[in-house]
């Protein structure tokens, strides 16, 4: 009788552990949908930004960015006050191999911050790939010796694979919050054509970075982009940094202006 009633014990316990562990398998592949607030109906993309960095001086609002597209090109020498570094290769998960040499080159201008690719191709629960992008670049900013503070800029557009609006929300909220708690204030950054496809126009409760695309001359990218800083873009709210292509002395490049306070859209590096 002992020896069947340890039987039934391990057999139960057993039997538990098993519901436990597949419980817990479960909730790691298939975790419950983020709960989106929503605003006029719809979606709000946000998270709770980490302590923010103060300026405690002015710094000239024109930037760059640059990513891999520029590897092989020459790093411009310009004044400006800031620039923002591609961290991925174009796609998440990716890597930008000239990060290091343009970071480098970055952190002699006044202020900084990072940019990482977005997608969600569908092949898993948006909230586990979210969080999966905001691992990979955990990873990738320790590596560069990135520290807290840093902001990161969700890249968002059509390049990458979208499967739904509503997908889309769900990873980028769950990219957003995972970084977020690490420390690193998060931005999004879009064409407006391209948001109103991959999240339906959601609104965004954090900074955007709005992209006009090309321009024939530098003078007439800045004009359009000091007028757009006035004007809403995407998100349900005006930018906070505006980004025009130009060409200055045969050097095509992404160029920026930013149309208020800095803190929270990049950090000063002296």
């Amino acid at each position: 009788m002992r020896r069947f009633f340890g039987f039934v014990v391990t057999a139960g316990a057993l039997a538990l552990a098993g519901l436990v562990g597949y419980s817990v398998v479960t909730s790691w592949l298939y975790p419950e949908p983020l709960t989106i607030e929503t605003v006029d109906g719809r979606p709000l993309i946000k998270a709770t930004q980490p302590e923010l960095i103060p300026f405690s001086q002015l710094i000239d609002n024109s930037g760059y960015d640059v990513s891999y597209p520029q590897c092989k090109d020459k790093l411009p020498n310009k004044f400006v006050g800031f620039v923002i570094v591609g961290l991925n290769g174009g796609k998440p998960f990716s890597e930008n191999n000239c990060f290091a040499k343009q970071w480098k080159w970055a952190l002699t201008y006044d202020a900084v911050a990072v940019y990482i690719n977005t997608a969600d191709p569908g092949k898993e629960s948006p909230v586990r790939y979210g969080k999966k992008i905001a691992n990979d670049t955990l990873e990738r900013l320790s590596k560069y010796e990135i520290k807290a503070g840093t902001p990161i800029w969700l890249d968002v557009e059509t390049y990458n694979t979208w499967t739904s609006p509503d997908r889309a929300v769900q990873a980028l909220t769950e990219i957003a919050i995972t970084l977020t708690s690490a420390g690193y204030p998060v931005g999004i950054y879009a064409p407006p054509a391209h948001w109103f496809e991959i999240t339906g126009n959601a609104n965004v409760g954090m900074p955007t970075w709005l992209a006009l695309g090309p321009y024939s001359d530098v003078a007439s990218g800045v004009a359009d982009s000091k007028a757009a800083c006035l004007r809403g873009s995407f998100g349900g709210k005006t930018p906070d940094i505006v980004q025009f292509v130009a060409t200055m002395d045969g050097v095509t490049l992404d160029r920026n202006i930013m149309c208020g306070d800095p803190t929270g859209l990049v950090v000063p590096t002296k």
